[in-house]
């Protein structure tokens, strides 16, 4: 069996990245200021009714001069309704009625700024309260008020609009604002001056592009280019939500080019250079989605001639765990071209990775053993792997079954390593003692059972593994072999494991280990000749030319009837190969049968 590299099965694909956005605090006293404003308003209507009779200064240094007007009775009413829906209580959640939320939408739709901007804080300090979804009456008069033109009412209501994107009923939320139109507005809003409502802005779009289809919209939108141009705001807050927004683009696949054609790669990489941990973060997971495209790692690269790559090792020695991860992505990423693995290794990316290894949590460690992975694909990485010494500590954390996903990616690499002429340093350092540790053990997955058998399938064409795959553990080992080959509901396990035995069986096995694993051996080689899979028929047929060469083993396949079995194979199977092989073993059986005759004659 030919030995080969495997790179990570997760190779060039793209991670989902948490985002947080970046909301600005409340008024620790907007509640008294709203019903504040609310009075004087009805205060400055009583004065006008009595002809300036009552006090007009305390309403004269709220309302603008240009409020000249008595209230519209409905107005009227509703300014009184939400003083009295207002007073109930900072702390409690009184209930919203239609009532309330009439009166929400005649303020709303006012041509009066004041009437607007009293109920955008009102419908800030009921997003603030509020903690169950958010119905397509109450959205309306808040699109509404996202429209407006008034700096202030601009601030309020897309502060609202995030709080209901991020607290509460967030899925439902989010979805009827998006059935209302909100995404439009907010587009527009994306160009203001006001850094509040940039923040604000943007930190809507991260929370609603959470779908392709409001993806799509925003594309549609025009929104990319305002959001790129964020991206290098001065202010982090807002720097932040808009590199969240464009990490949320780039996981919808179809738009990446759209992104790459408005020059985003230039900025994330710029941006990626920040101090800033979350930026950092969305940048980073940013790169890495868009690096699945080969063309797109060949522009990430071109921007500063390979900066983009030592930044990257750069981040794995971040204060961030996410940001280690991200960067490790990247870099697995990139290095599916060569010249990029050898600048990463030049700028230290496999000492980085290798104190990760030792010292990383889950996430991290699976990210890193992901891009090792990679990097030890390539034959001409050996020696920077050697001089690294990864050996003993590979063998030592693959025995963690906590870390499922990184002892699939750690076994890949040591399979990598040990297939070269390396195989010796994979042996001092207990090399099969960790994998059949992990084959024994019950915890251990799929994925990570298929890797294991596979590496062993390789190595054991070593005489030294050989023996040991036999002593090890009593013959427990070998016996978890023909369970794994006879019983496995996986078909690549199955075939890895008796890859593994067929090759064991070149050597001398203790008769007590023929004996207690006779029936099992019987079953799987069996069931191999009886499948579909042309490659298991053939496994099981070289496997049986050399069993057959032990007595005890051509006795219990004689009495278990095999014959008719490879009769079938050589007349019906269309593989030469195969035919011969069948061939070869009816004719051993026939030899045998003939030489029992003439010794019973």
């Amino acid at each position: 069996m030919d030995t080969y590299r495997k790179r990570s099965k997760h190779t060039a694909t793209e991670h989902q990245s948490g985002i947080k956005i970046e909301r600005p605090h409340s008024k620790p006293k907007i509640l008294e200021e709203l019903i504040s404003i609310l009075r004087k308003i009805l205060d400055f209507c009583v004065s006008c009714v009595t002809c300036g009779c009552c006090n007009r200064s305390a309403a004269e240094k709220v309302l603008s001069d240009e409020y000249g007007m008595i209230l519209l009775d409905n107005e009227k009413r509703a300014v009184e309704n939400l003083i009295l829906y207002l007073n109930k209580g900072e702390k409690t959640e009184p209930v919203l009625s239609r009532e309330h939320i009439r009166a929400l939408s005649i303020l709303s739709y006012s041509d009066n700024y004041d009437l607007q901007r009293s109920a955008s804080l009102c419908m800030l300090e009921i997003s603030e309260r509020k903690r169950t979804e958010i119905t397509e009456i109450l959205g309306k008069p808040l699109v509404e008020l996202v429209r407006c033109k008034d700096l202030e009412i601009q601030k309020n209501a897309t502060h609202t609009v995030s709080n209901f994107c991020a607290v509460g009923e967030t899925d439902k939320n989010k979805a009827v604002l998006l059935k209302l139109g909100v995404l439009e507005p907010l587009v527009e809003l994306l160009q203001s001056r006001n850094v509040d409502v940039q923040c604000n802005t943007c930190g809507c779009i991260t929370a609603l592009t959470t779908t392709d289809a409001s993806v799509r919209t925003i594309m549609n939108y025009d929104a990319v280019r305002p959001l790129i141009h964020l991206m290098r705001s001065p202010d982090i807050r807002v720097q932040r939500n808009a590199a969240g927004a464009i990490l949320n683009i780039t996981h919808t696949q179809s738009n990446r080019n759209e992104l790459v054609s408005l020059g985003v790669i230039p900025v994330i990489v710029e941006v990626m250079h920040t101090s800033d941990n979350d930026t950092q973060n969305y940048t980073t997971a940013s790169l890495s989605n868009l690096a699945v495209n080969p063309k797109h790692r060949a522009m990430m690269v071109a921007v500063g001639h390979f900066d983009v790559i030592r930044q990257l090792v750069k981040l794995l020695s971040a204060e961030m765990d996410r940001v280690k991860s991200q960067a490790c992505f990247t870099l697995r990423n990139l290095a599916l071209e060569v010249e990029n693995q050898s600048i990463a290794i030049e700028s230290g990316v496999l000492s980085a990775l290798h104190h990760i290894l030792t010292s990383g949590r889950s996430d991290t460690l699976a990210a890193a053993a992901s891009c090792l992975r990679n990097f030890s694909s390539f034959k001409f990485n050996e020696a920077s792997f050697m001089q690294e010494n990864l050996m003993p500590d590979l063998c030592h954390v693959v025995c963690d079954s906590s870390h499922s996903e990184a002892q699939a990616h750690i076994v890949g690499t040591i399979r990598n390593l040990a297939t070269s002429h390396h195989l010796q340093i994979f042996l001092e350092n207990d090399g099969v003692e960790a994998l059949t540790f992990v084959l024994q053990d019950l915890h251990s997955t799929t994925e990570v059972l298929q890797e294991v058998t596979d590496t062993l399938s390789l190595v054991s064409a070593e005489d030294e593994v050989k023996q040991k795959l036999i002593q090890l553990q009593g013959g427990k080992v070998f016996s978890r072999l023909v369970t794994l080959a006879s019983l496995s509901h996986d078909s690549e396990i199955r075939y890895n494991s008796a890859g593994t035995l067929g090759q064991i069986f070149l050597i001398r096995i203790p008769q007590e280990l023929k004996e207690s694993n006779k029936e099992g051996i019987i079953l799987y080689v069996d069931n191999f000749l009886k499948s579909p899979d042309p490659n298991h028929v053939h496994l099981a047929l070289w496997t049986l030319s050399t069993l057959l060469k032990d007595t005890y083993f051509l006795k219990a396949f004689t009495d278990h009837s095999i014959d008719p079995v490879i009769d079938k194979i050589r007349n019906t199977h269309e593989v030469n190969k195969v035919q011969e092989l069948a061939m070869n073993i009816r004719d051993q059986l026939h030899g045998i049968m003939i030489s029992s005759s003439s010794s019973e004659d």
